[in-house]
């Protein structure tokens, strides 16, 4: 039986793990990584790794304290939560099960992709899901931002960059390209061109910097689906 189990081990998940050791709790960290969206950071050609600044260097310094202390945590993805008489059930992927007194969901989310040629490719390599993170690199840059929703108006972005184009499949957002739909990113090493299908099959290229896509977000909590609203 465990104090806490903290499932998710991205920054939020790390830094509830150290503070429930160090509160002397009978804590387990449940993770398939270490770091979460940490691991990964966009590569641009005019940048250098020195010039970014992240937070990976804490992360790091958590992980590697917890994996030093390897009884605090268990590799693997979670399948689901459920309840037995006032306490917490924590079922993983591989079928074992771990009983605690409270839980902590630190899973965050994840973006919702296009799902068209040259994403899987191009993802980090000058193609991202977060214009607010990274828009500080962009300044007098020309960006493409691929989204109809509120995530896709990137202020941030618009602040520093030289050009923003917004490529959206709808008319939800006034003042933009209509009704254009986005059919294949290209590039070398990093992503270059985008190009676009018009209501009238007309397809155009765009040239850029860089490109975000700013969908929407979906949470990661399928695991209490069944125990929560």
């Amino acid at each position: 039986m465990y104090d806490l189990i903290v499932i998710g081990g991205g920054p939020v998940g790390l830094t509830a793990t150290m503070y429930a050791i160090r509160k002397r709790l009978n804590v387990l960290l449940i993770t398939k990584d270490m770091g979460g969206k940490t691991n990964y950071h966009l590569s641009l050609p005019w940048i250098a790794d020195y010039q970014v600044i992240r937070g990976l260097e804490i992360i790091n310094k958590f992980r590697s304290e917890l994996e030093y202390l390897d009884f605090t945590h268990h590799m693997e993805a979670v399948e689901g939560v459920s309840k037995k008489d006032g306490n917490f059930i924590v079922t993983t992927k591989g079928g074992a099960g771990m009983e605690a007194r409270s839980v902590i969901i630190a899973t965050g989310t994840r973006r919702v992709r296009m799902d068209v040629p040259g994403e899987k490719e191009f993802t980090m390599k000058g193609l991202c899901h977060s214009a607010l993170s990274y828009a500080p690199l962009f300044i007098d840059k020309t960006t493409i931002v691929i989204g109809d929703d509120e995530l896709a108006l990137a202020g941030e972005l618009a602040t520093v960059a030289n050009h923003v184009y917004l490529a959206c499949e709808n008319k939800k957002i006034p003042e933009t390209p209509l009704g254009i739909k986005l059919p294949i990113a290209k590039g070398d090493d990093f992503a270059r061109k985008l190009f676009l299908k018009g209501p009238d099959g007309q397809v155009s290229e765009y040239q850029a910097d860089g490109m975000f896509v700013e969908k929407a977000l979906t949470p990661n909590s399928q695991m209490v689906t069944d125990l929560v609203n």
